[in-house]
């Protein structure tokens, strides 16, 4: 015997109800994959620097890089060999350009750890001013060279990515599931998927593939408040946009997020803009964070993972306002264990509130 509670199936869609749904998914599709691509290869066609910070030995030399130079470098004077290369190793130039003390000329002194894009831009400049001047580049000097397992400097960007990827997965995941699991366990799923994934991720990139040389210690932690970061802020966005906020997120983050991060073109060869929204993304504080670790002593990492926090605090926040205002939106009224006639919704509306504690 059929309870008086059964549902009928929900009619089906048809004619131009259903064209313009499904059209409108495929819209969704090409304007994700045209931001990706857009973005992606868009930065990497014509890089072209933005005050790329170059230190020069000598006023003279100094003087006439500055002029030549113009916006593209910021000049850096130097006393010394010593003191331009203690710029290099302090993450405040990107290369230097020393008198040799041997033969009249030049050498090029690099910090081959802020990437192949970076110091490629700074050679030619280097290799341009020496033309100029009539000095010759005698020798190059990567100061602070890339790890051997990373010689293309690609495994922050796979890291990070990696990383925000399966984050977003599991955000999405425990969207779905919201009318089966209380958000309590929900969030906590997200917090503890994050530490798992951090841990795989560092685990492999630094002890067993070598690749990325800061202390796994310090990459667990970085990562984890990324994987948070990212997992809260898709669900918050979920949440207050509904299925339309998984579209935002991916956007947002495995898109701008990773594209604008600094990893694959230099936040100094991308136009201002979106080397700032790189660095407050949180792919892009993650990345440099991990990077500082990795090359110069973790100098500049607290700006970056402050970054994080205040992502997972405000996305944290946003949920936790959303959760309110969901149990609030029917006062008085408690789950029911059985259904009643004519009470499906009011019962239904008390549920999805109560699994919102």
């Amino acid at each position: 015997m059929s309870s008086p509670e059964s549902t009928t199936p929900a009619p089906r869609l048809a004619g131009g109800r259903l064209v313009g749904m499904l059209g409108s998914q495929v819209m969704v599709g090409a304007a994700v994959a045209a931001a990706f691509v857009g973005l992606y290869v868009g930065l990497q066609r014509d890089p072209q620097p933005d005050h790329l910070p170059i230190a020069v030995v000598g006023t003279e030399m100094a003087e006439g890089a500055s002029h030549a130079w113009g916006e593209r470098v910021t000049v850096l004077q130097a006393a010394d060999t010593a003191a331009a290369t203690q710029l290099l190793q302090d993450h405040a130039a990107v290369a230097a350009l020393v008198p040799d003390p041997g033969a009249p000329g030049l050498d090029l002194l690099t910090a081959g750890a802020n990437g192949r894009s970076a110091v490629g831009a700074a050679t030619a400049l280097a290799a341009g001013l020496a033309e100029a001047v009539k000095q010759p580049i005698l020798s190059t000097t990567d100061v602070v060279p890339l790890a051997a397992q990373d010689m293309q400097g690609l495994s922050g960007f796979y890291l990070v990515f990696g990383v925000t990827l399966a984050s977003f997965i599991l955000a999405q995941i425990m969207y779905s599931v919201a009318a089966l699991v209380r958000l309590r366990w929900r969030v906590l799923t997200l917090v503890v998927g994050a530490a798992a994934i951090a841990a795989v991720a560092a685990i492999l990139a630094g002890p067993v593939y070598g690749a990325v040389p800061a202390p796994v210690a310090a990459v667990i932690p970085v990562l984890t408040l990324l994987g948070i970061g990212v997992s809260l802020a898709t669900l918050a966005i979920a949440s207050l946009v509904g299925p339309l906020g998984n579209i935002v997120s991916t956007i947002t983050f495995t898109t701008l997020g990773n594209a604008s991060s600094g990893a694959t073109v230099s936040a100094f060869l991308m136009p201002a803009a979106i080397a700032h929204i790189g660095a407050a993304l949180p792919p892009g504080a993650a990345f440099r964070a991990i990077s500082d670790a990795s090359y110069f002593g973790g100098r500049d990492a607290l700006g970056p993972v402050l970054v994080l926090l205040a992502w997972i605090v405000a996305a944290g926040g946003l949920i936790a306002l959303h959760a309110v205002r969901s149990r609030t939106v029917s006062p008085g009224t408690v789950p029911s264990t059985r259904r009643l006639p004519g009470r499906r919704r009011a019962g239904g509306t008390a549920r999805a509130a109560a699994l919102q504690r």
